[in-house]
Order: C-alpha cells, then structure tokens, then sequence
C-alpha cells in the first residue's frame, strides 16, 4: 500500500524509505566534521575573556559534547521549520536522517587530520575529546612544534606506552601566536616538543674563556659506555654487536676543541677521547653518531587530578 505525501512524512521510518540515498555527502560529511574540531569557530566563542588565556600561558580542556552538540544542530537547522510541535515534517526528516549523519561526520572527524598528513585514519572520534590552547612566542618562532600524548598508565615510563591520536594540530591563523590540539581520549601526559628534524651532535657543558681548568675552553659530554662483542657469522665473516649502556658517564671532552679557535672541535680528536672512555681503539660513525646525538628540546605536562 503506498502511503500519502502526510502519511510519509509523519513517520521517520516512511520516510527512509522513500529515500534512494539517504547517506550523507561525503563533502558536506567533512565540513561538519571540522566544524566539530571547532574549525571556524570565532575565537571569542573559545575564550570568551582575554585574561583566560594570557600570553606564554597554556590551557588545557575538556571538549564539552552537549555544547558540540548544539554547534552542530545550529549548522542542520538551515532551513528548518521552526514551531512548538513535536510532531511535523521537519522534526520527523531530522529523527529519520541523523543518526546516519552523524556516524559520517564522526568518521569524517576522525580522519580530517590522517588524511592531510598521508597516514591511516584512526577509528571513530570518541565521545571524549581533551585538549589544550598554548598562546606563546613559540608557536611563531618554531612552526614544526611537535605533541605527543599518552592516556594514565601508557606513557614511555610505563610497561605499555600507548599514543593517543591527534584529531586536530594547527594554529588558529598563520599569524597567530596561538595553537590548538584536540586529542582522541582523555590526556594524562602531553609532550610538547621541537620538530624532530632539529636532531644534532650537541655537548651537555661547554664554557669559553673560563678558568675551571686555566684552558681557554671546557666541556663536558654525558657518555654512554658500550662493550663491542666479536663473533664469527656462517660464512666465516667477524661480526660485531654493540651493547650500550643506559646509564651516562661525564666525560672531559676540553682537549678535542682546537686551540686556535674554541668553538671547532677536532672530530679525530673527540673520536680518540670516545674510544678511550670505552676501553676500545677506535670507533665506528654509528657509535660516534649513538654518543653525540642530541634530541630535539621537549617540555612535559602530566594531568594531576
């Protein structure tokens, strides 16, 4: 029996019948979905008050659902017929269609940030959503900044280090001293580091022109000791492993600068001064490279309550 025009749309069911495509556009998918990211968001609707979020100050949060929600709501109510009845078309199209639209926008959401970057999407954007605003001189200065964020009992000093996925990472204009981070899950520990492309050879102290050894220079190096372990492979070829040791040793490293300029160092020299500290006769470039590399600067901020 075929249902009248009244008929059909007075029942959510009726009326996803008579669709032959009710899925939501995958563009129009995307759109909500970053809006649900607070994409184009007025920022005075995020800080309402200045003093909120001070200059070189970071804020961490919790992405309110509801309050989503009702963002999204406002964006589906184009052309909507505003009354007090429960009961017409519009409230009936909108109990038919939601819920498919809102598992695409949910997928959308969580795949926005994967798919700029080139990488697998996670799964579904989960209810909670955590983040932080950081306004500092440092968002301007260093454009790569990097954030790694782990969940209560999956941080790097934990058994099962877990990573939480970013859904969004981005300054809020390209001239803007103010980054936002939305996580996927409830954030416990957030690394805020340099870009890893600023991995370098470094020093841990260095002093010129001092007097701490009536030298024109002194320096010092943090050393991981290693033991070199010779065996024989299949073929008869020796084969060396290398076991370093997680522990450091400060080693005087003042003598491998040149005496003629202070700030070079005589990479023969420092080389000789590694093996020494090692107990070896020379080393190799990927154990001079284990000794000298330096990670990129990070600071590290744990949830308390």
């Amino acid at each position: 029996m075929q249902l009248s025009r009244s008929e059909t749309f007075s029942q959510p069911s009726a009326i996803l019948d008579t669709m032959t495509d009710p899925n939501m556009p995958g563009s129009l998918a995307k759109w909500l979905g970053k809006l649900a990211l607070l994409t184009g968001v007025p920022f005075n609707y995020l800080v309402p008050d200045e003093r909120m979020l001070p200059l070189e100050s970071i804020r961490f949060f919790y992405l309110d659902p509801n309050w989503v929600a009702a963002l999204s709501d406002g964006a589906f109510s184009i052309g909507r017929n505003l009354t007090a009845d429960d009961d017409n078309t519009s409230l009936n199209i909108d109990k038919a269609v939601y819920p498919l639209s809102a598992d695409a926008v949910n997928t959308a959401k969580a795949s926005i940030r994967s798919t700029i970057l080139g990488t697998d999407a996670p799964p579904l954007a989960p209810l909670l959503i955590s983040g932080f605003l950081l306004r500092s001189k440092v968002v301007l200065e260093y454009p790569s900044l990097g954030v790694n964020v782990y969940p209560l009992n999956g941080t790097p000093d934990d058994k099962n280090p877990q990573m939480l996925d970013l859904l969004r990472l981005e300054k809020l204009d390209p001239r803007s001293d103010t980054l936002i981070c939305l996580i996927a899950g409830d954030a416990y520990r957030v690394d805020i580091h340099e870009a890893p492309q600023g991995l370098h050879y470094g020093i841990d102290c260095y002093y010129d022109n001092c007097t701490v050894n009536q030298k024109p220079v002194s320096a010092v190096k943090n050393l991981h000791t290693f033991t070199v372990n010779t065996s024989t492979g299949p073929t008869g070829t020796t084969i060396q492993g290398v076991t370093m040791s997680t522990d450091v040793t400060p080693t005087d490293i003042t003598s491998s600068f040149r005496p003629n300029n202070t700030r070079v160092i005589d990479m023969s020299t420092l080389a000789s001064v590694i093996a020494t500290a090692n107990s070896v006769t020379s080393v190799d470039s990927a154990e001079m490279g284990f000794e000298m590399t330096e990670g990129v600067g990070m600071v590290s901020f744990f949830k308390t309550n």
